[in-house]
C-alpha cells in the first residue's frame, strides 16, 4: 500500500523518461528592473506565483482517493462535465487511456483513463511579442488558469466518487504530448510542441487521471496540417538558441527527443522566457490561416 492509502495504477518504469524541473525556472523574472514597468513586473510575478503554487497543490490531489471506487458514468455524464469545462474556458477536451510508457521515471500516477485539456496562449495578448514579458505573462497566465481549472475539475470528479489525479500545465507525471496526439487533437510538431488548425502551437495542455470510463475521442483528419509541419522548418532555422533538431532522436524505448534541452533552457534564459517558437510556427499565426 503506497502513503496515499491506495495502490498507484502505474509507476513509471521508462529510464528514458526521467522528470526533472529546470531549477532556473523558479528565479526568472520579467526582466531588468530599469526596462519592465512596475505594474507588469507585478502581474507577472501574479502569474508565476499562482503557476507554481497550483503545480505544488496537483501533487496533493492524490490524497481523498481512498473511497472512491466508482467507474462506470451516467450517458449524460461527459457532456455534463464537459459543459463545466467550457464554462471554466477550456479550450479543447480529449480522452484517451493512460499510456504506461510515457509516464514518468518512478513516479506514481493514480487513474487508469486520461482526460486531456488545453487552453489557447493569446497571439495579440503576448505571444505576438515574444520574446518579451507580455508573453511571458500570456504564457504563464494560461499555466496558472489551466492549471487552477484542471485542480478544480480533479475535485469534482473526487467528489461524484471516481479515483483521480490532476497533472499541471506547467509538469505533469506523464508526456502530454503523446496522449494529445493519441486522443486526436493535434499532431507532434518538429519543435516538439502539439500544433492544432486552431492555435498552431499556441496551447498549453494538462491531463486529469481517473478510473471513471471515458467515452472515444473524435478522430479528426490533420493530414494537410502534418504535410505542411513535414515541409516547414522554420521552428529549426529561426529557434534563437538553436536548440531544434533537424531530425528528432527516436529511442528504443519510444521516446523521441525533439530538442536539446540545455540549450532551450539557455534560451529561456538569455531572451526573456523566449517563446519564439510559439511565434514563428506558421499554423499558429492568425494572419496566416484560411
Amino acid at each position: 500500500m503506497s502513503d496515499v492509502g491506495i495502490e498507484p495504477t502505474y509507476i513509471g518504469k521508462n529510464e528514458d523518461l526521467v522528470f526533472i524541473v529546470p531549477k532556473e525556472l523558479f528565479s526568472m523574472n520579467a526582466g531588468p528592473p530599469e526596462v519592465i514597468d512596475r505594474e507588469i513586473a507585478k502581474v507577472f510575478s501574479k502569474y508565476m506565483r499562482g503557476t507554481f503554487k497550483g503545480f505544488q497543490q496537483t501533487r496533493k490531489t492524490k490524497y481523498g482517493n481512498e473511497n472512491n471506487t466508482k467507474t462506470e458514468v451516467t450517458a449524460d455524464f461527459w457532456e455534463k462535465f464537459e459543459r463545466r469545462a467550457k464554462e471554466l474556458k477550456v479550450d479543447f477536451i480529449g480522452y484517451i487511456p493512460v499510456n504506461e510508457n510515457y509516464v514518468f521515471k518512478n513516479l506514481k500516477v493514480y487513474g487508469k483513463n486520461g482526460i486531456i485539456f488545453g487552453m489557447e496562449m493569446k497571439w495579440d495578448d503576448g505571444i505576438e511579442t515574444a520574446p518579451s514579458a507580455k508573453c511571458q505573462i500570456e504564457v504563464f497566465r494560461v499555466y496558472n488558469v489551466l492549471g487552477d481549472i484542471t485542480i478544480k475539475l480533479t475535485e469534482y470528479l473526487k467528489d461524484q466518487g471516481y479515483k483521480s489525479e490532476a497533472h499541471h500545465p506547467f509538469g505533469g507525471k506523464l508526456l502530454y504530448g503523446p496522449h494529445v496526439v493519441m486522443a486526436g487533437l493535434g499532431i507532434m510538431g518538429k519543435h516538439g510542441l502539439i500544433i492544432t488548425p486552431e492555435f498552431g502551437p499556441r496551447q498549453r495542455w494538462s491531463m486529469i487521471t481517473t478510473d471513471a470510463d471515458i467515452p472515444e475521442s473524435s478522430k479528426r483528419n490533420f493530414d494537410e496540417l502534418k504535410e505542411f509541419c513535414k515541409n516547414c522548418s522554420s521552428c529549426v532555422t529561426n529557434c534563437k538558441g538553436g536548440a531544434v533538431y533537424e531530425q528528432p532522436i527516436k529511442k528504443d524505448s519510444g521516446i523521441i527527443t525533439h530538442i536539446d534541452r540545455s540549450k532551450c533552457i539557455d534560451s529561456l534564459l538569455n531572451y526573456n522566457y523566449c517563446s519564439y517558437c510559439l511565434k514563428i510556427c506558421p499554423p499558429g499565426i492568425p494572419s496566416k490561416k484560411s
